[in-house]
């Protein structure tokens, strides 16, 4: 397996283009997800506080940010994806909360002083793509973060998409066979062939997740799964009841952050108060 690679991701997403904004609505990514990402949003961050939004991709969570009434610098590897960010918040009326964008990786924010931002945020993949670096990334999240701050990110799960695709599995299996699957089962590393030509990435355990929180200067303060309903169910969503939709997520983000279910979604979510200034 290739390590990590800025250039690799920074190509992929400048041609995956705004497939990363409408993957919410073709399907490809649930709306619950997104909504339980958003809720953390709004539980955590105030109006006001100066915000990082990492791997911030087209802008689904700078625009909560900016609507909260956070102070958002916007960062992603990809030109392409800061370029859209724009076109998007612009186009929602919030383009004056953004104070900067830049071109930076979640490895590397030392533009940016220790202690810059009441918040630090990284949602979706840019921890996951870091592979065995993961540990630096989510350090470097802390770094920039002030005492007192949170940082809320979340990483692709190992246990999720055994328990939500086990026909995807079987064929995956038939096509490049047990040892391959092996592999990501118990290494974590998800490689192209079998995500269907996406970057490779790690998928986490909670456990794994938890032993790298406690090298970190940090309390915990919320944990959940993105998402427990299975992606085949995504399609039921657009023709549900308005007040049903709210039930449903309200259920599910209830229901998420139980110990229990923390492994069983699409992603793993972590909201941590950074407690000193130490990295």
């Amino acid at each position: 397996m290739s390590g990590y690679s800025r250039e690799r991701a920074a190509t992929f997403y400048d041609d995956y283009g705004d497939r990363e904004w409408t993957r919410f609505e073709d399907g490809r990514s649930s709306p619950v997800s997104f909504e339980i990402h958003r809720h953390y949003l709004h539980r955590f961050v105030r109006s006001r506080d100066r915000v990082i939004d990492v791997g911030a991709g087209p802008g689904r969570f700078t625009i909560e940010l900016a609507r909260i009434g956070a102070c958002v610098t916007v960062v992603d590897i990809s030109p392409t994806q800061l370029r859209l960010n724009e076109e998007r918040l612009v186009a929602a009326e919030v383009e004056a909360q953004v104070a900067e964008r830049a071109l930076a990786d979640v490895l590397d924010l030392s533009r940016w002083p220790d202690g810059s931002f009441d918040a630090s945020v990284c949602y979706g993949g840019p921890i996951s793509y870091t592979l065995d670096r993961a540990e630096e990334a989510i350090a470097e999240l802390f770094r920039v973060t002030s005492a007192g701050g949170v940082v809320l990110f979340s990483v692709m799960s190992r246990v999720g998409p055994f328990a939500h695709s086990l026909p995807v599995i079987i064929d995956l299996v038939r096509e490049y066979g047990i040892a391959m699957n092996d592999d990501v089962v118990s290494g974590g590393i998800l490689p192209p062939e079998l995500s269907r030509g996406h970057l490779t990435m790690r998928l986490f355990r909670w456990s794994e997740l938890a032993e790298i929180l406690s090298s970190q200067p940090c309390e915990l303060l919320a944990a959940s799964a993105s998402e427990l309903s299975p992606g085949a169910e995504h399609s039921l969503w657009p023709d549900l009841d308005p007040n049903l939709r709210d039930a449903l997520i309200r259920w599910e983000i209830e229901l998420a952050a139980e110990p229990g279910a923390l492994n069983a979604g699409s992603h793993i979510i972590v909201v941590a108060r950074k407690t000193n200034h130490s990295s």
